[in-house]
This record gives C-alpha cells, sequence and structure tokens, in this order.
C-alpha cells in the first residue's frame, strides 16, 4: 500500500490533517522561527548550550518531521507531551527559586523555556496546521525580543522576521489552492494558452497581504503613538554583568577619559583638555574649573532603561573658591552586599526615603568614570562586584572599572513633589543639622553685587521655592547659553564676570551662579553633575544617554523632601510628575533622526489621510458594485444575470468557481434542449464578455431565446 493510500485511509477514520509536502513553506517557517529565537538568545546573553538548541536542534528537527510528516507517530507525540510537561515544571521550579531569593532573574529562564518547546514541537509538525502554529509561536518569540530589545537593531531582526513570515503565508496559501478542485489545473488549449487561475490567486493573495500589512503597520504606529509612555516602578529583571573585572584604588575617583589629570581624580588644566577623550566630561573629577570649554560630542555613553524621565545623577560638589568647585568630604565608606545586591543607606545630608520607586537599569557603552550614576536617591544596587563605596553626598563608585558592555541596576525612592509640598516645606525645621548647613551655605568672600542681585530679584518671593524660581527666570531673561565665549580674566570670579559682564556662558556657570545666590541668601544649594535624561527611544523604549548630555544643574534643600534639582538651562519635571503619550517620544526620535521631519509632518498627516480616505471610497464603490451586480454591464451581464436567477429556482445556485461554461451545460442538463444549442448559448455568451469580436444581433437573438427558455423551466 502506498503511502498516500495509507494517510487517506488515517484521514477517513482519524480525521488526521493532511501532510504537508511544500519545502519551500517548510523552509520559510523555519527561518522565521531561527530569526525569532536568535533575537531572543541575543538580548538575554544565552549560553552554547540554547544556541545549539536553536541552530542545530530546531532544523534537525524539521527534517525529521518531514520525512515522517505520513506516519502517525503517536509514540513520539506522548514523549513530546511528557518534555513539555517537565520543561514547565523546570521553569516553575526556578520561579519558586527566584521569589525566595529575591532576585527577579527571570528573562533568561522565561527565553530557555520558550526554546525548548520551540525545539519540542518542530520534531512533529507534519501537516500545514502545524507549520503555521510553529509560526505563530515564532510570532510570540518575537514579541519577547520587544520586550527586551535594548537597541534599534532589533529592527533588522524584525525586518528579516516579517519577511520569512509574510513569505510562510503566502506559501501556505499556494499550498492550499493547490489542495482545491478546479484551482490547480495548468492546461494548454489549441492556441498554446495556458489556465493560470491558480497562479492569479496567489497574486490576489499577495497584494491583499501586502496592502494589509501596510494597514495594520500604519494602526499600529497610530495606535503605539496614542499609548501612555511605560510606568512600571518593578522591573521585570535586574540585569547586572561586567566583561572584565579591573580593580581600582578602594574609594577613588578614576576617569580615564580625561587623560593623565582624570586618573588621579584632579580636575583637568585647560591644556590637559587637549588630550582628553572626546566624549570625556571635566565634571567627573574631583574638582572642576567653571572656567574650562572642552564640550564632550555626540558619542553614546549609555542606555538607561526607565518607566520615567530623571536627571542620572553622578556626584555633587560642596565648596566654592570663586572660579572652582572642590568635592572636600571624599572620604567613602564601603557596601557590602550579597549575591549582586547591595543596599544603600541614606548619606547624613539626605532625607528619608521616598514613597515611590523608580528601576534604572544601565547599559555601558563607552569606558567612563567608576561613577556609579543614579536617580536620587539610591536605595538597592544591583551590581556584578560584592562592594562599592559610597561618598558623604551619597553618590556611588565603583571598585572596578566601568567598561564597555558593563550593566547595573538601580532601585531609588522618590517622592512625589508637588510646588505646595514645596512650598509648605519652609513650615518644617531645617532638618540638615548643623554641620550640613554650614557645609551647603558655605561662601568664599565674593562681590557684593551678587549679593545685592540675589537680594533683589527674590525681595518680593514669600518661600524657599519662590525665591528659587525667581532667580532661575531672572537667568533665563537676562543671560544666554553660549559655548563660544572668551577665556575667563586671570583673578576674575566666574559668577560675577558671568552674571554682570559677559551675561553668556554654559551650564557649569549658570548653575553655579544659581547656587552661589541661594547660598548668599542662606539656602542651602549644591552643584550637581551627571547626565540629562537623553533622548528616549521609542521602540527600545530606553534612553540613550549622549556624551554632549553631560550637564551641571543647582540642587536645593527642601525640608521634608529633600534635595530637588533646578536648572534655568534645561526643563526639569519636578519627581512628581508622571510620565506623557509614547508618541510624544517618536516624534522627538524622528524629528532628531531624520533633520526637518517636524516641519513635514502636518502635511503628511493630511496627505495620508487623503490617500485612506480615497482608498476607502473606492473601496467601498467597489463593494456596492459587486453586491449589485453593476460591474458587469451590457447584453452579456443582463443574461448570465438572468440565467442565474432560474439556477436558484431549480435549486442549482452558481460557486464562485464555476464558469460560465460549466454554469450553462449543468443548467442545461436539467433542460431537455439539445446539447448544441446550450454550447451555442455558452460560446455566445464567452464572445460578449472576453472575445475579441462581439456575437452578430441573429446569434445575441438565438442565444436570447435559449436563456428565456431555460429561464422558465421550474
Amino acid at each position: 500500500m502506498t503511502q498516500s493510500g495509507s494517510f487517506a485511509r488515517l484521514r477517513r477514520r482519524f480525521g488526521t490533517p493532511r501532510p504537508e509536502g511544500s519545502l519551500p513553506f517548510r523552509a520559510t517557517v523555519l527561518a522565521a522561527i531561527l530569526v525569532a529565537a536568535t533575537a531572543v538568545l541575543r538580548e538575554v546573553g544565552a549560553g552554547p548550550r540554547l544556541w545549539m538548541v536553536v541552530w542545530l536542534g530546531i532544523p534537525a528537527g524539521f527534517v525529521w518531521s518531514h520525512r515522517r510528516r505520513f506516519e502517525r507517530n503517536l509514540w513520539l507525540k506522548a514523549l513530546l507531551a511528557l518534555a513539555v510537561l517537565v520543561a514547565f515544571a523546570n521553569f516553575l521550579r526556578i520561579v519558586s527559586e527566584i521569589a525566595v531569593s529575591g532576585a527577579a532573574q527571570l528573562q533568561l529562564p522565561l527565553a530557555e523555556l520558550f526554546v525548548w518547546v520551540q525545539f519540542l514541537h518542530s520534531l512533529d509538525v507534519p501537516s500545514r496546521r502545524d507549520l503555521l502554529f510553529s509560526l505563530s509561536s515564532s510570532a510570540a518569540l518575537m514579541i519577547v525580543a520587544a520586550v527586551l530589545a535594548m537597541s534599534m537593531q532589533f529592527g533588522v531582526f524584525l525586518a528579516v522576521w516579517g519577511v520569512a513570515a509574510l513569505a510562510s503565508l503566502g506559501l501556505a496559501y499556494r499550498s492550499r489552492l493547490a489542495e482545491t478542485p478546479g484551482l490547480d489545473r495548468v492546461v494548454e488549449d489549441e492556441n498554446g494558452q495556458r489556465d493560470v487561475a491558480a497562479r492569479t490567486a496567489v497574486l490576489s493573495f499577495g497584494r491583499s497581504t501586502a496592502l494589509a500589512a501596510v494597514v495594520v503597520a500604519c494602526a499600529a504606529t497610530f495606535v503605539f503613538a496614542l499609548l501612555p509612555r511605560t510606568q512600571a516602578t518593578t522591573a521585570f529583571s535586574f540585569p547586572a554583568a561586567l566583561r572584565d573585572m579591573v580593580r581600582l584604588p578602594g574609594g577613588g575617583l578614576a576617569n580615564p577619559t580625561l587623560g593623565g589629570g582624570g586618573e588621579s581624580g584632579r580636575g583637568p588644566t585647560q591644556a590637559e583638555l587637549e588630550g582628553r577623550a572626546a566624549f570625556g566630561y571635566f565634571g567627573f573629577a574631583t574638582e572642576m574649573d567653571t572656567a574650562l570649554r572642552g564640550r564632550p560630542d555626540d558619542t553614546l555613553v549609555m542606555r538607561v532603561r526607565s518607566s520615567e524621565a530623571a536627571f542620572w545623577r553622578g556626584q555633587t560638589f560642596d565648596t566654592w573658591d570663586g572660579r572652582r568647585w572642590t568635592v572636600t568630604r571624599d572620604r567613602p565608606d564601603v557596601l557590602a552586599g550579597r549575591d549582586e545586591v547591595i543596599d544603600v543607606p541614606l548619606g547624613p545630608y539626605d532625607t528619608s526615603y521616598g514613597t515611590r520607586r523608580l528601576v534604572q537599569t544601565y547599559h555601558v557603552e563607552v569606558p567612563g568614570p567608576n561613577i556609579i550614576f543614579a536617580a536620587y536617591a539610591p536605595e538597592r544596587l544591583y551590581f556584578p562586584d560584592n562592594a562599592v563605596f559610597q561618598l558623604p553626598d551619597g553618590s556611588l563608585r565603583a571598585g572596578v572599572e566601568l567598561g564597555t558592555d558593563a550593566v547595573y541596576t538601580v532601585v531609588s525612592t522618590r517622592h512625589d513633589v508637588t510646588v505646595e509640598m514645596l512650598r509648605a516645606s519652609d513650615s518644617l525645621p531645617l532638618g540638615i543639622g548643623a554641620a550640613g548647613e554650614e557645609l551647603y551655605t558655605r561662601l568664599p568672600e565674593i562681590p557684593a553685587r551678587v549679593r545685592d542681585l540675589a537680594a533683589d530679584v527674590t525681595a518680593t518671593a514669600p518661600t524657599t521655592y519662590d525665591k528659587v524660581m525667581a532667580l532661575q527666570r531672572w537667568l533665563a531673561e537676562n543671560t544666554t547659553y553660549s559655548l563660544d565665549i572668551p577665556p575667563l580674566p586671570e583673578g576674575a570670579d566666574t559668577v560675577d564676570h558671568f552674571l554682570f559682564v559677559e551675561k553668556r556662558g554654559f551650564c557649569e556657570q549658570i548653575g553655579s551662579s544659581l547656587v552661589v545666590m541661594l547660598r548668599s541668601l542662606g539656602i542651602p544649594a549644591r552643584l550637581t553633575v551627571g547626565y540629562l535624561p537623553g533622548d528616549r527611544n521609542p521602540f527600545s523604549g530606553m534612553f540613550e544617554v549622549r556624551a554632549r548630555d553631560a550637564h551641571a544643574w543647582a540642587e536645593v534643600w527642601f525640608p521634608g523632601v529633600g534635595w530637588q534639582g533646578f536648572d534655568p538651562t534645561a526643563e526639569v519635571p519636578l519627581a512628581g510628575e508622571g510620565p506623557g503619550l509614547a508618541g510624544t517620544d517618536l516624534v522627538a526620535w524622528a524629528g532628531a533622526a531624520i533633520p526637518g521631519l517636524v516641519r513635514l509632518l502636518p502635511g503628511a498627516a493630511v496627505l495620508l489621510a487623503f490617500v485612506f480616505v480615497a482608498w476607502g471610497a473606492r473601496a467601498l464603490v467597489r463593494d456596492v458594485r459587486r453586491r449589485h451586480g453593476l460591474r458587469r454591464s451590457g447584453w452579456a451581464a443582463r443574461e448570465i444575470g438572468r440565467l442565474e436567477r432560474a439556477g436558484r429556482r431549480m435549486g442549482r445556485i452558481r460557486g464562485p468557481t464555476d464558469t460560465t461554461p460549466e454554469f450553462v451545460a449543468d443548467l442545461g442538463a436539467r433542460t431537455d434542449l439539445p446539447a448544441e444549442e446550450i454550447e451555442r448559448l455558452s460560446a455566445t455568451l464567452e464572445a460578449a464578455s472576453f472575445g475579441p469580436t462581439p456575437p452578430s444581433e441573429a446569434e445575441r437573438e438565438r442565444a436570447e431565446v435559449i436563456a428565456a427558455t431555460i429561464g422558465r423551466q421550474r
């Protein structure tokens, strides 16, 4: 007995699906699975075992399944079901252990579960239905990869997977057509013309699929733009990794991007700036000269996964001498942890922990300082070393180099700050202690006009918050941000020269001016350096922080609230302000990636809307005409419509695959008309519909008589 005959009996007895013999269809499904699995494994950093399962096991499973597609394989199905249960039970065991230990490392176990299920399923995919299930599973893998994606490189995998998936659907449709009676015939007539009905149907499917893909992509983009940004306050996992574990002197600040000056943490001179890396920022040192003019370039220094924007704080400066800021209290404490988890206590001049947590994961792109960046105030650190160093201001330093591909996660605690809360804080005790008040209000001898200006600008401001805002407004209205300024004269006070002489400067001078004027009013303030949030990539969901985002800003002490950032050179949201729409990120990212795009968006939106309306109207008209038979016009359409109505009365409804000759012949067989008359009617209708020469008047009259005779049948 042949395989096909055996399988036919099996189908009749058990309803088993027909085995799929299309090798191109199987190959495209396999390609989609391999691309999706590779995208996931790449994001989670899987080991060689999973890579072998994907690139050796799954293809081998497809080959095995194809060769045994005519077999029942009941024993194999039972073993595979048992193996899937074992894999799922192992995943649940890992989840339970993670819950007990408190380390939420679920990414790799989840990816491993998906990969093993995909491999086990590949061993038994005999039919088209099974292959389409595998294709759907690959879509689930792509969703997992999208959640874990950290860069736009995921778009390459998505594009390749999309091509493979669409090709699979097209080949599946073509395979189905091959099994449909009447659509897989390719015959030649006496003129050598070929029947290409199946090919036309496949092409029609391809056009419909492409149109559906465009519509889905546009709709997905529209929905994505209106969705709120993620507001999760906990992370699915807390990654931490280091490529190399190069030790540094305990607690010292090292910044190799600054050349010789940065190795010891000392700030560089103007001459030494020429030898620094183009992305090195001179503020990441134990002292900072506000007269220096070297600015970092556009190098991508790190990516940050966070549910909301914040200042990625590096360190603070406490002592001002009229030109330089210095970290005078730099003796660190050692913070020890266990299993890459380190609890971070509050610094001596920090307020109590807030009520809301913010999780940030930092992915280092280029080697930089050993500063551990964090949104204020860090509460817990997931770091690949079991000890870090904390300075008295609460900032953190690593005891190892932070090179390319270093990853660490910070859980920060934040107050939901409002303007009303900041204004009301004046009624509370200062809460910073005598030592903290002395440290953060201390000033050297400064020009009297700086003190007078601060007093005049804030004369009518009733609270600390209002004083800060008054000074910010004055700086915004009377000074200009600029990198193109002359060198600071020897012996000049940076703040005095900026406020009254140059009135142009960069963030270090602007932030210093705000801090100095606040201190002159007795308000505790300090200068902080770190990074602005950066541009949020709307697709990966990560903030892309570049060297040019290195920044200096003022932090002001509010009783009961803690340190709050202010900066007239950048828009600094209060800690309680929530995220907006993802569309805001999408427009900003696209505008930065493609200059001038934002200006074209309104016109493009109008044009796109017009195209969609026109396309919809055309589709509606075509549908109405098709429904009412108006697309067919003339004599032939009228006579064919008469025959279709007669067929319905006779119980013979014309199907979508019935050609006119087939339908007329079937109707004629139900009458006593001669066969030659039926053939004449068919030939006349075909000639009127598709022939190069229309039938004569006599031929049409004869055909009308025959059609009328058929129409009178019951």
